[in-house]
């Protein structure tokens, strides 16, 4: 008895030194995003008032021209499966006519652009009317989302023009894709690590092929945010290239790429995206380590925080500049998006039917013109990920078991997020399923990992 309470003071000590550990490392975490998701709103709002100093009569006379070259459609917000111009026309014309639209002062438009009337059904028509000078509608400030497209709009469209910015969005994206894949490929060439490099390939290919980027890349709206997420995953394939990604970076980058992604969300998918992003890419870049969970979870809440910061950093300014009740208007929507509320502005509330009907014609954004494929490449997906887990829970050390489990679980968050936010979905799933790219590229990662973890199991097994 004598001899066992040491070891029993021991462990209860030791327990609470770790339980302290976790506690300042969860703190940590928070202060870093925070601070960190601060940081990145408060130089976008600067970019904001930089922006509001752009020659009007320049972007007027680009809008104008873009209507002429016929890169704007003003008879057409919709345009699915345009690799031309672009399948989501409402949002870029939306994002133009709230670049140029002046009727305010600028320290209000810096904060909240003013937008077409909430009854628009053409953006595209109101945005031509109005820089042709034929209509003045109704003022309206758009307090929701934080708006970086339109400060970039208002910013490069006098010097690049409509076509030019698209083409610009298009080019990064293009060659960031390209960048994962040479660098996976060279990666696989050496040989050092090959069931990593074999997953970044499948990701970076999935994102090419399944992500409906010919049809979305060159979108004022999707554009950015696209990007932010693939330069995302090439950092974090660079960066641990050579050695694992330290648990500061992963805490930072996580940080960092919440904050952006926020800055670009426009509720077409970057937040869900993103999330899996973290939660199933990030163990890639990370050594299979004890910490390996730990520094995972931490990097999460970094990107969690950051998100759930910036919003609120946005929501505060509103509140304080436009008074209260505006916090009342974008709870209402809140809830009608999530289905909770049948009242809202303009919106008729859908049923679960119309839910899963334009869920299943939305996969065509995937792949533009070939909804089956879409379809029977998302199964595929999911079968080989049941597979692949099915082998790395017996074959994988433990390391290889949390990667596993990672990217199966991070294959749940895009359609969970579908269905939580199901209103939402039934007006603009033929988008929104974009993110569904996600469960295909981590279940072709997780295929890739258990024939690594097949091969090495098998000499025990003869």
């Amino acid at each position: 008895m004598l001899a066992s309470a040491p070891n029993s003071y021991g462990g209860a000590s030791n327990a609470a030194v770790a339980g302290t550990a976790w506690r300042r490392a969860l703190i940590a975490t928070f202060a870093t995003a925070a601070i960190i998701a601060i940081g990145l709103y408060a130089a976008f709002l600067a970019l904001s008032f930089a922006s509001l100093r752009t020659d009007r009569a320049v972007l007027i006379d680009r809008i104008n021209t873009a209507f002429a070259d016929k890169a704007l459609d003003r008879q057409a917000s919709w345009l699915q499966g345009n690799t031309e111009i672009g399948a989501h026309q409402y949002n870029d014309c939306l994002i133009l006519f709230q670049a140029v639209d002046d009727r305010a002062p600028d320290g209000l438009r810096a904060i909240s652009p003013l937008s077409v009337p909430v009854d628009t059904d053409n953006a595209c028509a109101t945005l031509a009317d109005f820089a042709a000078g034929r209509v003045s509608p109704p003022t309206r400030y758009y307090h929701q989302y934080l708006h970086a497209h339109t400060t970039l709009a208002r910013l490069l469209v006098p010097s690049l023009g409509v076509a030019g910015l698209r083409g610009l969005y298009k080019l990064a994206i293009t060659l960031t894709l390209l960048a994962g894949v040479g660098y996976a490929v060279s990666g696989l060439m050496r040989g050092r690590r090959t069931a990593v490099d074999a997953a970044w390939l499948v990701i970076f290919l999935a994102f090419g092929r399944w992500f409906g980027l010919e049809s979305f890349g060159q979108s004022l709206g999707h554009g950015p945010a696209d990007l932010v997420a693939l330069v995302f995953l090439l950092y974090l394939q660079r960066v641990s290239s050579v050695q694992p990604i330290t648990p500061g970076k992963a805490i930072a980058a996580s940080a960092v790429f919440g904050a952006l992604t926020m800055q670009f969300e426009f509720l077409t998918g970057g937040l869900p995206l993103g999330l899996s992003i973290v939660v199933g890419a990030l163990p890639l870049a990370l050594s299979c380590g004890p910490d390996l969970l730990f520094v995972v979870v931490r990097s999460v809440l970094a990107y969690i925080t950051a998100v759930t910061v910036t919003a609120s950093v946005k929501l505060m300014l509103v509140s304080i500049t436009f008074g209260p009740s505006v916090l009342m208007d974008l709870g209402h929507q809140f809830l009608f998006r999530t289905g909770l509320s049948h009242v809202a502005a303009r919106d008729t509330p859908v049923g679960w039917a119309e839910f899963w009907n334009h869920a299943w014609a939305g996969l065509e954004a995937l792949t533009p013109g070939m909804h089956s494929f879409a379809v029977g490449t998302l199964a595929i997906s999911i079968m080989a990920a049941a597979w692949g887990y099915s082998r790395l829970r017996s074959a994988a050390d433990s390391g290889g078991r949390l990667r596993a489990v990672a990217l199966l679980g991070s294959m749940i968050v895009p359609p969970l997020w579908m269905v939580i936010f199901w209103q939402h979905t039934s007006e603009h799933a033929w988008f929104m399923d974009r993110i569904l790219v996600w469960p295909i590229a981590a279940g072709g990662a997780l295929f890739v990992f258990s024939l690594e973890a097949n091969v090495v199991a098998a000499p025990s097994r003869r």
